[in-house]
């Protein structure tokens, strides 16, 4: 006659909900960690894979690797920043220090005053093309490629076509500004080109937060974007037209020029 153990059964019984609770607890576990690592630390890598329901809403983070043109940058997600693992786990791309050697630098004339509040053209471009910029970009790098909101720089050379007066002075700001810095970016839009519209800010010691696309227009380097298609302003178009109203009358960039032609009406003439 066989011997039954009296306690056998409990114990598997107790075994099976043990087993099936720690699995649903691992089986959650692993989807709020998903969720949690596709809103919060997911790498966008084109402006294609930016949500729908981010634009207008969230900000991104990331690090400026090249500037293309007056208007238009290509931007390194880094979502999370440090607590995203970026610099440790997740690698950063480096840009290539430039040194700066003051025998190549656009000659200037007058004092520093001078060169920001003279209302000649020549002054003018010395100042901005002799600003010195501390990196030489990266292209070939999984990016999104960001076209700055509410405004239009001075249209460069393209497909044969000449660069309109100031073009080279904008970009040369633009990277001076922002080119291997870290900012942050608030999508807007998606243009025909497939670049991603938005607003973009940096924090600055000095200044605080600075809108880029209204320090270009303070700059004198922009106009407040004429088209009707794709005109993002992220709520603030009164206080774009007012920086270039300001710009104009002190006669600041290229509205030192006694006949200027818009970027807008120029891609249109040519």
């Amino acid at each position: 006659m066989t011997e039954q153990r009296p306690g056998a059964n409990s114990v598997v019984h107790s075994f099976y909900p043990t087993v099936i609770l720690l699995s649903l607890l691992l089986t959650g576990g692993f989807f709020t960690a998903n969720s949690i690592f596709n809103k919060h630390f997911r790498q966008y890598k084109s402006a294609k894979d930016i949500p729908e329901a981010l634009f207008k809403k969230q900000w991104l983070y990331g690090k400026v690797t090249a500037v293309g043109d007056g208007d238009n940058f290509h931007f390194f997600h880094t979502p999370g920043g440090v607590l995203g693992g970026w610099g440790s786990l997740r690698s950063v791309p480096k840009l290539q220090v430039v040194a700066n050697d003051a025998s190549t630098e656009v000659p200037q004339s007058g004092s520093w005053w001078q060169k920001l509040f003279n209302n000649k053209v020549s002054n003018y471009k010395q100042h901005f093309m002799s600003l010195h910029v501390p990196y030489r970009g990266r292209r070939s790098l999984p990016t999104i490629s960001v076209r700055l909101c509410g405004v239009d720089a001075p249209e460069r050379a393209h497909f044969g076509k000449d660069a309109q007066p100031f073009s080279d002075e904008a970009m040369n700001w633009l990277r001076y500004k922002i080119l291997g810095q870290r900012v942050w970016i608030k999508p807007l839009a998606v243009d025909q080109y497939g670049r991603c519209i938005a607003r973009v800010e940096r924090w600055s010691w000095y200044k605080g937060w600075q809108n880029i696309s209204i320090e270009m227009l303070k700059e004198g380097l922009g106009v407040v974007y004429e088209g009707k298609v794709n005109a993002e302003f992220d709520n603030q178009e009164n206080i774009y037209r007012y920086e270039e109203a300001i710009s104009k009358n002190a006669k600041r960039g290229l509205w030192s020029m006694r006949k200027f032609e818009s970027p807008g009406a120029f891609k249109k003439r040519t």
